[in-house]
C-alpha cells in the first residue's frame, strides 16, 4: 500500500474505508475515513463520521488496533471517491425529444 490508495479497514468496531496514510507497528492512520453503514434500503453507505459522538468528517484517524486491511473494491472505492468531492457523480442524461415507446 502507498499514500493515498484507498483501503478498507475491519476492526473490531466495523468496517471502514478511507486513504491510506501511514502504518506503524499496530497502527494504521486513514484520511478523509468512512464509516460503512447499512442504508435503509438494505445497501451500504458511508456514515457522516466514525463514531455516533465524535465529530462529523474527521480528516484523519488512527487505529491502534485492527482485524485486517486490505485494497477496497473498485465499486466502494468509486463510491468513496463521490462522497468525498474527489470524483463525480454519473450524471443521467434526458433526451431532448420526449417519444412514447411501444
Amino acid at each position: 500500500m502507498k499514500k493515498g490508495d484507498i483501503v478498507t479497514v475491519v476492526a473490531i468496531s466495523g468496517e471502514y474505508v478511507g486513504e491510506y496514510d501511514s502504518q506503524r507497528d499496530t497502527s494504521i492512520t486513514l484520511t478523509n475515513p468512512k464509516m460503512i453503514v447499512q442504508n435503509p434500503e438494505g445497501g451500504m453507505g458511508f456514515a457522516r463520521g466514525v463514531a455516533v459522538t465524535g465529530c462529523q468528517y474527521p480528516e484523519t484517524i488512527t487505529f491502534n488496533n485492527y482485524v485486517f486491511t486490505t485494497a477496497s473494491n473498485e465499486g466502494v472505492a468509486d463510491a468513496y471517491e463521490i462522497a468525498t468531492g474527489k470524483k463525480e457523480a454519473p450524471r443521467v442524461e434526458v433526451p431532448a425529444e420526449k417519444k412514447i415507446i411501444t
